[in-house]
């Protein structure tokens, strides 16, 4: 993962052998896990813990899944979000998309592991999408360092001339990791790209499938969004 941010999934489902089938998966992978019988559990949990993602079941006693998304949404922007579903219901689908959802799994597992790794993605996209922000804050910070220099030019010639040596040093720095990360940007970039198509190609099988003329439409219209 990448730099302090959390790593501990939260795993919120209603049934407890779902919950300990998947703890294990992710024990087996290294990665911390936290569980959570309820929506309202698991919020309980991110109000005194920071997590790296949540997987959470559409169906809850209570608040739903959706409504946990909604909530992570809006208060854990730096927090993966998946959704399992027992199966693929396109108006769900839709709405876990438009609440933030990073990806959905549809239960019962293919495997485990797979879940594990889906899991991984979703997180290492959210790590990508904060340092591009934490960039281009610096970016605007040191914009603005420059203009604030540039100001006071004529009266101290002597400390702009060091400054320049120094902010020429610090970029020389920051070119050099910001390839770096651009590098990661690129990568992280195309998985997303790869999530996308996979989802696009759900959407037009359900398409394919579907009977209503105005679902079918619908569905054609989100898969070609997500191109």
């Amino acid at each position: 993962m990448s730099g302090s941010l959390p790593e501990t999934v939260l795993l919120v489902d209603d049934e407890k052998s779902i919950l300990d089938v998947l703890s294990m998966g992710f024990k087996k992978a290294g990665i911390p896990t936290k569980t959570a019988l309820t929506a309202e559990a698991a919020l309980e949990l991110l109000e005194t813990e920071k997590f790296g993602a949540v997987v959470t079941d559409k169906n809850l006693p209570g608040k739903s899944g959706l409504d946990l998304l909604k909530v992570i949404s809006e208060r854990y922007p730096h927090c993966a979000r998946l959704l399992i579903t027992g199966f693929v219901s396109t108006e769900s689908v839709l709405e876990a998309m438009r609440l933030g959802a990073d990806d959905y799994l549809l239960k019962p597992f293919e495997s485990i592991m797979l879940v594990v790794e889906r899991v991984k993605q979703a997180m290492k996209h959210r790590a990508v999408q904060l340092e591009r922000e934490a960039l281009a804050v610096a970016m605007r910070e040191m914009q603005q360092s420059l203009r604030k220099s540039e100001s006071t030019a004529f009266q101290k010639i002597t400390e702009l001339d060091l400054f320049q040596n120094v902010v020429e040093l610090r970029i020389e720095d920051a070119t050099a990791e910001l390839k770096d990360r651009v590098a990661t940007l690129e990568a992280e970039l195309n998985s997303e790209k790869d999530r996308r198509a996979s989802l696009q190609k759900t959407l037009r099988e359900l398409a394919d499938t579907a009977a209503d003329d105005k679902l079918k439409k619908a569905l054609l219209a989100e898969a070609e969004i997500l191109g």
